[in-house]
């Protein structure tokens, strides 16, 4: 759960980050990834989220399942509450410390705790589960921003000429401006995120290796 409407959460796997995006792109019929202050299904609109330094690997899987998630390595806690309450992103820690704030004692800000010893991709479906979100279209992996389709011709220039001489389908990310398509690491992508959903869809999150720390009471 949220916290301000109760407290949730559990803790990054080391390493395990998604695979890179060099040509990677959109699932659903190659559909560009929804902004993400547009309207998920059902009309809500979909949340952005703000991972602690804890959680690189879980920023990205967030990504790939179609969600704005931002990631700053080394931030001090103070700093990532302020951002989160800034921007108005859904603060996502393994610090229990971190909900002991005020500010999220209050609901000023949003978080929930993911609890320690899951996989990334595991971590990324705890996320989906807790707070009852679907699995959308990809986002940029690199940065969260949306993706667009582009035609070829429009990045011929952007990308290796083997790639345009295998390729027709191509889209640009609208943050960073990155060129994807469906190159190697798409196959490794679809399984992280068939993964997440796999995670997201059961009854009860998966348990935390021995001796992963639990949700603070």
């Amino acid at each position: 759960m949220l916290v301000g409407e109760a407290g949730g959460g559990a803790d990054p796997a080391q390493g395990g980050a998604a695979p890179a995006q060099d040509g990677a792109a959109p699932a659903q019929g190659g559909a560009a990834a929804q902004d993400s202050a547009a309207p998920a299904q059902g009309g809500a609109a979909a949340p952005s989220f703000l991972c602690d330094a804890m959680l690189g690997g879980l920023s990205r899987w967030l990504r790939g399942a179609g969600y704005d998630a931002m990631f700053e390595h080394g931030i001090d806690d103070g700093d990532l509450v302020r951002l989160a309450q800034q921007t108005g992103r859904v603060l996502l820690s393994s610090d229990a410390g971190v909900f002991e704030r005020r500010s999220l004692r209050t609901a000023a800000v949003r978080g929930l705790y993911v609890p320690r010893g899951l996989r990334p991709t595991e971590q990324a479906g705890f996320v989906l589960r807790e707070l009852g979100l679907p699995v959308r279209d990809p986002r940029c992996m690199a940065c969260g921003g949306a993706l667009t389709a582009a035609p070829k011709e429009s990045v011929r220039d952007a990308v290796p000429a083997a790639v345009a001489d295998r390729h027709d389908e191509f889209w640009r990310c609208d943050r960073c401006g990155k060129v994807l398509w469906k190159g190697s690491h798409w196959g490794g992508i679809v399984a992280g995120v068939s993964a997440a959903a796999g995670v997201a869809a059961a009854t009860e999150a998966p348990a935390p290796p021995a001796g992963g720390r639990k949700p603070p009471p």
